[in-house]
């Protein structure tokens, strides 16, 4: 499972990777970020998405190309056996 946020204008860290179509954006700049995944359901990718807009607003304004979303234990829980 990996997951990852990536700047509008930067490349992802790895091939392969799902673009999510939802953009991610910081409130304070409107810099914009769409989740990279490799292929996790929605409800799955939603708290991803939750994770990645808080951290986001906290990085303003020192915006990183890439941010990797490690996985929660509330998500590798939820993984299918």
């Amino acid at each position: 499972m990996h997951v990852e946020a990536v700047r509008t204008d930067g490349a992802p860290s790895r091939t392969g990777l799902v673009r999510d179509y939802m953009r991610i954006e910081c409130p304070q700049c409107w810099t914009a970020y769409h989740l990279h995944h490799d292929g996790l359901e929605m409800k799955l990718l939603r708290g991803y998405f939750l994770r990645a807009n808080w951290q986001i607003s906290g990085e303003h304004p020192n915006h990183r190309q890439v941010i990797v979303m490690e996985p929660s234990s509330a998500v590798v829980r939820e993984k299918p056996s």
